[in-house]
């Protein structure tokens, strides 16, 4: 799917096509058709392309150091997205995420949606970005990257929060299965950073391009939130490490608790099982000929059921 973004009248972003002024694509989930207009149209090297269809392409620039660049420049950089694991729990993957400046156009390209795209889009400062300077442009699209890994760790936080909320009622193994869905995600998560860290370095290193006076204080804020993203996903890992530990021990205590309080309801039951059991053999027993025996047998059952449950809860057993 390909959009066209361009500058309005207003200044604000528009999903009009305008070809007279300078503009933006962004292309999801590219078909071979799509692919094969957008090389010709734009004389781009084909790989630029493709190498987002591959989910582990690592993050990397071309032409980034080259002064008069015979080729457009590739940013690629890994990007955070909500999926669900095989298991059907929440959990985040990691993508490549294609940025290409050309004279007259910036492309963006994904193999799958990016949800910091349409943030992007809505967000009235950067939607009146000008597409003039695509320097710019991109370096405002590689901030809500990076920004995007810590909106994912404010979820992951959050959700993190509401298992800790109902784990003194955990008797199933669903919470230590949504925590290594989370860990998974953070895993990747530190994966991607690491890889991203250097794209950045390169940018802020770049002689040729991105050199603008107040281009250094755009990536500054960059590597900013890069680092703080990578500083939440440690921190944030080694509390899941301690949290999956005490939620074993929790889930194992409060089964244990289950059986406890079964153990004593078996037990409570077996007393008066017990003396039907004697009361209903075909034998003389005692107190058979009295007139009112059952209901003394009944009282004398409730007595004993009332003292044993009394006895059960003083040694905290219900």
């Amino acid at each position: 799917m390909i959009q066209y973004f361009a500058t309005g009248d207003d200044g604000r972003l528009t999903t009009s096509p305008a070809t007279d002024r300078p503009y933006w694509i962004n292309v999801e989930r590219p078909t071979i058709d799509e692919i094969n207009q957008l090389v010709q149209q734009f004389n781009l090297p084909r790989d630029y392309l493709t190498a987002i269809l591959d989910n582990a392409e690592i993050s990397r620039t071309e032409q980034l150091q080259v002064s008069s660049p015979t080729k457009p420049i590739l940013i690629i950089m890994q990007f955070p997205k909500l999926t669900t694991s095989d298991l059907g729990y929440l959990e985040y993957r990691v993508y490549p995420f294609a940025l290409i400046l050309t004279d007259d156009v910036v492309l963006t390209v994904s193999n799958y949606p990016a949800s910091f795209i349409q943030d992007f889009v809505m967000d009235p400062e950067s939607s009146r970005l000008s597409l003039a300077n695509h320097e710019n442009f991109v370096l405002a699209i590689m901030w809500y990257i990076s920004h995007a890994y810590v909106t994912a760790l404010d979820h992951i936080n959050i959700k993190t929060a509401t298992l800790e909320r109902n784990l003194n009622r955990a008797t199933h193994n669903e919470q230590i299965f949504r925590i290594m869905a989370y860990q998974k995600s953070l895993i990747r998560f530190n994966a991607a950073l690491a890889q991203n860290t250097p794209v950045l370095k390169a940018v802020e290193a770049s002689a040729a391009h991105f050199n603008a006076p107040d281009h250094q204080a755009l990536t500054d804020d960059i590597i900013i939130e890069n680092r703080q993203a990578a500083d939440m996903t440690n921190t944030t890992n080694q509390i899941l490490q301690q949290y999956s530990q005490m939620v074993s021990s929790v889930i194992s205590n409060n089964l244990n608790d289950v059986m406890k309080v079964l153990t004593s309801i078996t037990l409570i039951m077996t007393i008066p099982t017990i003396i039907g059991g004697i009361y209903g053999m075909n034998v003389k027993l005692p107190g058979a000929s009295i007139v009112h025996a059952f209901s003394w047998i009944m009282l004398g059952t409730i007595i004993l059921c009332i003292i044993t449950i009394e006895y059960l809860r003083n040694h905290d057993y219900f």
